[in-house]
């Protein structure tokens, strides 16, 4: 039976251009499968064989898509071996046999395998920079939790500060129309209600921070110079305010800490005034927590006055368990 025959370059659709981006092994295989296919002898649509077929024919010939033909020959996808072996195997018998298709059966299931290995191994890469990046990301949101945290800490720091600095400002505007108090009379609780300014801000006391030791130790020194300044102005009821305030508010660390200040600077009557004020109006826990942060700093006397002036107030559960054996 005659050929039917057209005016169009035969077989002009297997000459597709590969992406820059196709790797090696798959350029071979979309190569080797591009001169197969120009073996393929298809009939048209009158069941007359035709050496001009469109890729459509061919398709539908090699029972493939015309898309999935297309990405076969541009080298975007690796067909599957029993698929490979029957485009092998029809353009064999089109051509009369193996040595007329210009490569042998072997020689194109190997560049198949070759190109699907390499599809394989490229997937490997893929995924271990995938797992790579992964790393990354974890390790940045490690540290992005941490700053935050850090960035807490310290912004719960600077609200204590500022609470504190506010408080001192307005204990400033009114010392100008306070009375002078005698700083020996700091015992009773009455005198204490009657001197404190009424709008004292109260700070919230922070337990178990990473970074108490150190804040306690600016905060220390912080009150210690202003209670420094107040008495040297000779302004004792302003020092006895910010004794009382610092009394309440600060968490014992840092009233420890600035007892363990004000007498090493040789305040002795600015300690001993703290000292009763604390163990008067804390309750027995933070007694206890301060009284062990002064003996950590070898500040025995003040350790042991802090416990029996506590011991000695009436209700506490000091006295109960018997303040006058406290160790010497």
């Amino acid at each position: 039976m005659a050929a039917h025959r057209n005016s169009r370059r035969a077989f002009a659709w297997t000459a597709k251009e590969l992406n820059e981006d196709v790797l090696p092994d798959r350029r071979l295989l979309a190569a080797a499968l591009q001169e197969v296919c120009r073996h393929l002898v298809v009939p048209d649509t009158e069941g007359q064989m035709t050496t001009h077929p469109t890729q459509a024919q061919a398709a539908a010939y090699l029972h493939v898509s015309e898309t999935t033909l297309t990405r076969y020959l541009q080298g975007q996808r690796v067909p599957p071996e029993k698929g490979a072996a029957a485009i092998f195997d029809t353009a064999c018998r089109d051509a009369g046999g193996s040595q007329n298709v210009g490569i042998t059966r072997e020689r194109f299931l190997e560049l198949r395998l070759r190109a699907e290995q390499e599809r394989c191994a490229n997937c490997s890469r893929l995924r271990e920079a995938a797992r790579a990046a992964g790393q990354k990301l974890r390790a940045l949101q490690d540290t992005t939790d941490r700053l935050e945290r850090t960035a807490a800490e310290q912004g719960r720091e600077l609200r204590k500060l500022r609470q504190h600095a506010a408080f001192l400002k307005k204990e400033a505007r009114s010392e100008k129309t306070a009375q002078p108090t005698p700083a020996g009379k700091a015992g009773p609780r009455k005198v204490r209600g009657a001197t404190r300014p009424a709008t004292v801000l109260p700070v919230p006391r922070r337990q178990g921070d990473r970074q108490q030791s150190k804040n306690g130790d600016l905060a220390a020194r912080s009150i210690g110079r202003r209670a420094e300044e107040l008495l040297h102005g000779g302004r004792p009821d302003s020092t006895l305010a910010l004794l009382r305030h610092t009394a309440e508010v600060c968490t014992p660390l840092e009233v420890a800490s600035l007892v363990a200040l004000l007498r090493t600077e040789g305040q002795d009557e600015l300690t001993d005034n703290l000292v009763h004020i604390f163990a008067r109006d804390r309750d027995d826990q933070d007694v206890m927590q301060a009284a062990l942060v002064l003996l950590e700093q070898r500040a025995t006397a003040d350790a042991e006055a802090l416990l029996r002036t506590a011991a000695a107030h009436l209700g506490s559960a000091l006295s109960r368990i018997g303040g006058s054996k406290l160790p010497r």
